[in-house]
């Protein structure tokens, strides 16, 4: 996918806003002074530090065991911090650890107001990986101050909390703080271009679904431009009928030149394509089309949807249903309340659930 992108060639406009923010990026702790953190831990649970290769230079591990207690065990330093309106961290991850929480905690003077992003069984990645927490990803964990909004941060905290239990080493590197212009709320929209197939691009993209890009050639590639590096949450594909790609891959790229694949797709029917990609931010989309039913595509329209529609699952599906007719989902999904009784005999240890569309739940969690 890199390599047939590549050869596309997009040659970017700047976007100057996003070169300002880029210039805002400042490091706040590179890992390699273990000295400047200490282990913080609840009772009974053990964890050290460990000095490893990071990213670039080196980087910090903590080795932990929870010794088959509940609790936490974390790494804590003092890093004085005041935030703008919109913001962002970042850093590097890896570990080799059971599912537990991963908690990424700002504290404040007192000690006592705690912001936090919880993020419950992590599956924490073999290689490492950047992470990213923007401004609305943090949110006020506890605290006896009911202002909400984070303002200023005396500590800041990684912290591994039990969920799977066990031992582990969690790895970091490459702290980071970023101030972000205002976010961009205005919709999202596209222009097409390809190389292999340039006629009649626009089509994929100009709201119609009576036309559509067609190629006749497989494999084809398809680069879409959000004008610049945008957070969006998914893919909406429509293909003509007969027309589809049956096997294809998602990629993103800020720049046009360095691509990552993050989705692939196999055995596709057509229809409507919805594609679930919680967090992206990038400002060119590449579709590649391996393979399909015939000798080439049409793709009738594709559009990018907002962040917000991959934040939960359920979100994601609200929107699938808002795409279909009703009666294809629960009706939940579609804004309706759904009705249940209780199923099961009079006097009995155990109840059911039946509901007014006739799914049932034999027991409780069931």
């Amino acid at each position: 996918m890199v390599g047939a992108l590549a050869a596309c060639n997009v040659s970017p406009t700047p976007s100057a806003e996003g070169a300002a923010a880029g210039e805002g990026i400042r490091v706040l702790d590179g890992f390699d002074d273990p000295s400047l953190w200490q282990v913080v831990t609840s009772n009974q649970v053990s964890g050290a530090l460990r000095a490893v290769d990071g990213v670039d230079g080196p980087a910090l591990c903590l080795d932990y065991d929870f010794n088959g207690v509940s609790g936490h065990v974390g790494i804590q330093r003092e890093l004085p911090l005041e935030y703008p309106e919109n913001f962002r961290f970042g850093f590097q991850l890896r570990g080799e650890s059971p599912a537990n929480d991963l908690q990424f905690k700002l504290i404040d003077a007192s000690g006592d107001n705690v912001w936090w992003v919880n993020r419950p069984k992590y599956d924490y990645p073999e290689d490492w990986t950047p992470v990213r927490y923007r401004t609305r990803h943090i949110d006020k964990a506890w605290g006896p101050d009911p202002d909400k909004t984070l303002r200023a941060s005396r500590k800041i905290e990684f912290t591994i909390y039990n969920n799977a239990g066990g031992a582990g080493s969690v790895c970091f590197d490459a702290l980071t703080f970023e101030a972000l212009p205002p976010d961009d709320t205005s919709p999202l929209t596209l222009a097409a271009s390809s190389e292999s197939t340039p006629d009649g691009v626009a089509a994929a993209t100009d709201g119609n679904t009576d036309t559509a890009w067609t190629t006749a050639v497989a494999p084809q590639t398809l680069v879409l431009d959000l004008g610049s590096v945008r957070e969006f949450g998914g893919l909406r594909l429509q293909w003509a009928e007969g027309r589809e790609a049956s096997a294809y891959a998602v990629s993103l790229s800020d720049d046009g030149q360095s691509w990552d694949e993050v989705r692939t797709v196999a055995d596709g029917n057509g229809g409507i394509d919805w594609l679930s990609l919680p967090e992206s931010e990038a400002r060119y989309i590449g579709l590649e089309l391996r393979e399909g039913p015939g000798d080439g595509f049409a793709l009738a329209e594709v559009a990018a949807h907002p962040v917000a529609v991959s934040e939960h699952p359920n979100g994601f599906i609200k929107a699938v249903a808002a795409d279909h007719p009703r009666g294809r989902f629960p009706r939940g999904f579609s804004g309706e309340q759904p009705y249940w009784t209780i199923l099961g005999l009079d006097g009995g240890t155990q109840q059911g659930l039946i509901g007014e569309d006739g799914a049932i739940e034999v027991a409780a969690g069931g």
